[in-house]
């Protein structure tokens, strides 16, 4: 039984946490403008996706009140950015959020860090839990922050701009 358990938190931190390593389709040559724009709108869709789940490690490991706190204020702005991208992708059939096209040893340099990160995590407990959980989530929403930022600067559209730089200043 608690073999089992194990085993089941271990796959919800995956999922929460771990990026996923996928291959990068065929990059299309509509532009080098729109290659940029859906890069950085792929970038930024799976790290919200990934990032609104973060909470959810919360079920299997337990933090202090305010800890548990920041960390779900956190997975509802990754949410609320994820429902708002989606919106787009609606409105826009243009933008492609699967359009990865990072190198290949970027993707298995992602796919480490998130193994460790997730076992550091799984492993620890108490005020090193804590503290391990919030880097993370600092790392995440300093990037977010400045890849939202550079998508702005790319994204001609004024909707998604003004989307853009609230969520990077958020």
């Amino acid at each position: 039984m608690t073999s089992r358990l194990f085993t089941s938190a271990a796959v919800v931190c995956l999922v929460a946490l771990a990026g996923c390593s996928t291959v990068p389709p065929v990059i299309p040559f509509f532009g080098r403008q729109s290659r940029i724009r859906d890069e950085g709108y792929s970038i930024l869709y799976t790290l919200a996706s990934e990032q609104s789940n973060v909470n959810k490690i919360l079920i299997i490991k337990s933090a202090s009140a305010k800890v548990s706190a920041e960390i779900k204020q956190i997975a509802e702005v990754f949410s609320q950015a994820k429902k708002q991208l989606d919106e787009f992708a609606k409105e826009d059939g243009s933008l492609n959020f699967k359009m990865s096209h990072l190198p290949s040893m970027e993707e298995k340099t992602r796919a480490a860090i998130a193994s460790t990160t997730t076992k550091d995590l799984l492993f620890s407990s108490g005020k090193a839990f804590e503290l391990r959980l919030l880097l993370t989530q600092v790392q995440a929403l300093d990037y977010a922050s400045h890849l939202a930022d550079q998508l702005a600067d790319q994204d001609g559209n004024p909707k998604r701009k003004e989307f853009l730089t609230q969520f990077a200043k958020q």
